[in-house]
């Protein structure tokens, strides 16, 4: 008997699983996570309701445990937290226009304009409300690439990390689609069913 859950519950799992790993080791490797590139791929590869609660069921899930990790009280409500996930699902309205010709090159293309996009969002979100930034063209680009002088690493580095972790996990994304069980519709033609 098939149970269609258990790829969508083990995929899940693994994603919680290496976000929580990504947040344990943050000094090292800064924003190496692959929610944008799960919330890219499902949106574009799966149909219903799997296309979203898949992703947000991932990070419902890890955002609290990789808080924690982090030092950071899990429960409360902050501001970053909102922006963070306003910006994923920009990453998911960005799939929506992929939808239609998710050749290999343009999925990836959208894992970088992806990768972009939160990095852009959540940063200036940043520069917004911090007062340790001027509110100028200036402050905005020193929140986007350098961060604060006291800051451990330049804002770069965080994009970096996030736009190589958005290739890697597009293309494992991509090769797992390949043998999802019946959910996932790669060719055009079959894309009008949104």
């Amino acid at each position: 008997m098939q149970r269609p859950w258990i790829p969508a519950l083990v995929l899940v799992a693994l994603l919680v699983a290496f976000r929580c790993l990504g947040a344990a080791f943050s000094h090292q490797l800064p924003n190496f996570q692959p929610l944008p590139a799960l919330f890219l791929c499902s949106v574009i590869f799966l149909r219903g309701s799997k296309a979203w609660a898949l992703p947000i069921a991932a990070w419902l899930v890890s955002n609290p445990l990789a808080s924690a990790l982090q030092g950071y009280n899990p429960f409360e409500a902050g501001g970053g937290v909102i922006v963070a996930f306003l910006a994923l699902l920009l990453t998911g309205a960005l799939a929506l226009k992929l939808r239609k010709s998710p050749s290999p090159a343009v999925v990836l293309g959208g894992g970088l304009i992806a990768a972009l996009l939160f990095h852009v969002v959540t940063n200036a979100a940043v520069w917004a409300a911090d007062p340790l930034y001027a509110k100028s063209a200036h402050g905005l680009w020193q929140s986007l690439w350098s961060g604060r002088p006291a800051d451990a690493m330049p804002s770069w580095v965080f994009l970096r990390n996030l736009a190589a972790a958005n290739v890697l996990f597009t293309a494992l994304f991509l090769l797992a689609q390949r043998s999802w069980p019946g959910e996932v519709r790669t060719k055009p033609a079959l894309a009008q069913s949104r």
